[in-house]
């Protein structure tokens, strides 16, 4: 009687840790892994997230890299909650496949990157006479701003030039080196266009060494005025400084120019800025030979009678009556001279209205 009940307390303990067993291997995990969406669109320079359930062993692997970055952010242990944060790099379509590699599962989220609406160029006024201030600015069609981070992600710099106009200027500049991070962004500018004629201004957008974008604009400049930026009848007293103009293309010559009423006469003065004066009497010359034309009269030829015909030519009002004539041009509204003033140290153009 002892034995058998000692018998039956063995297959009893027996019986107990073979279910016991039996119910480790069939525990189900405490999570599944499962994904809010399974497709992504988003823009090139611009990120967005897509939740996930998973586990904290979570990899990432994405088909095409030059198009996307994705990184893996991991919450908690509690809820096994956790995002992926998809950039986009450059337009196309990608996909990326998740794989948790505690429960062995994978799932591919389909990527489509699109375009960054690139900056476009625009003038307040696109036409204008020389030496207006022409206004550029750059913006994007619809109402989102532009803004620097992305620009940074999809162009290294953006510039403007003007067709068959040497220069250029650079609206945006991104660089970045190890410890060395360096950013630049104008919104507008300003140029005074010193010739008449129509332009065509782009507006270009390079990554490593490639255009990714051009905007083009058509400009037209008139010399519509008396001389240069004037009309006589609105110079009514003697201007306080010396102007300077905007040429962000840095086209030669640099120019500046004031006015003055002599008595009755206006008058308008231009000259170099620049201290070399052999230059000054070339940047002076070619200019306005190639604005106007060839000079009526010239030292070279009239040496003898420059003087008779600077006094006859201009007012006794004149601003320098002992100044060196060069070259005398006489047109419909204006007569100017390229004179030498009386010390010989520098050049400068003088204008007055032409004498009836």
């Amino acid at each position: 009687m002892k034995t058998k009940n000692l018998f039956g307390l063995l297959l009893f303990i027996c019986t107990i840790s073979f279910v016991c067993c039996n119910d480790e291997d069939n525990t189900e995990p405490a999570y599944r892994l499962e994904l809010s969406e399974n497709t992504c669109e988003v823009m090139q320079g611009r990120s967005s997230s897509i939740n996930l359930i998973s586990n904290e062993n979570t990899t990432l692997d994405i088909a095409d890299p030059e198009l996307i970055d994705a990184t893996y952010i991991w919450g908690s242990h509690d809820n096994f909650t956790a995002a992926i944060e998809i950039t986009g790099k450059q337009k196309g379509e990608t996909s990326i496949i998740v794989t948790d590699h505690e429960t062995g599962e994978s799932a591919t989220i389909k990527v489509k990157v699109t375009e960054y609406p690139m900056p476009r160029i625009a003038v307040k006024q696109p036409k204008g006479n020389i030496f207006d201030l022409m206004d550029f600015y750059i913006y994007n069609e619809g109402t989102q701003p532009i803004v620097l981070k992305e620009l940074d992600a999809v162009c290294d710099s953006i510039v403007w030039t003007v067709k068959e106009q040497n220069g250029s200027y650079q609206v945006f500049h991104h660089k970045a080196d190890e410890g060395y991070h360096e950013d630049h962004l104008s919104m507008g500018w300003g140029h005074c266009f010193k010739f008449p004629g129509e332009y065509k201004a782009y507006l270009t957008a390079w990554k490593e060494n490639k255009v990714v974008s051009r905007d083009s604009l058509d400009i037209t400049v008139t010399d519509d005025k008396d001389f240069l930026g004037y009309n006589w009848a609105d110079i009514t007293k003697t201007s306080q400084a010396w102007t300077l103009y905007a040429d962000v293309l840095g086209s030669s010559p640099n120019l500046m120019v004031t006015s003055e009423l002599n008595g009755t006469v206006p008058s308008v003065e231009v000259k170099v800025s620049n201290e070399d004066n052999i230059q000054s009497y070339n940047e002076l010359y070619d200019y306005f030979r190639k604005l106007y034309s060839q000079p009526t009269y010239d030292d070279q030829k009239e040496k003898q009678k420059i003087f008779k015909l600077y006094d006859e030519l201009f007012s006794e009002q004149k601003k320098y009556p002992n100044g060196y004539p060069c070259a005398i041009w006489v047109t419909e509204r204006v007569n100017f001279v390229l004179l030498m003033l009386e010390d010989g140290s520098q050049y400068t153009i003088y204008a007055e209205p032409a004498r009836p």
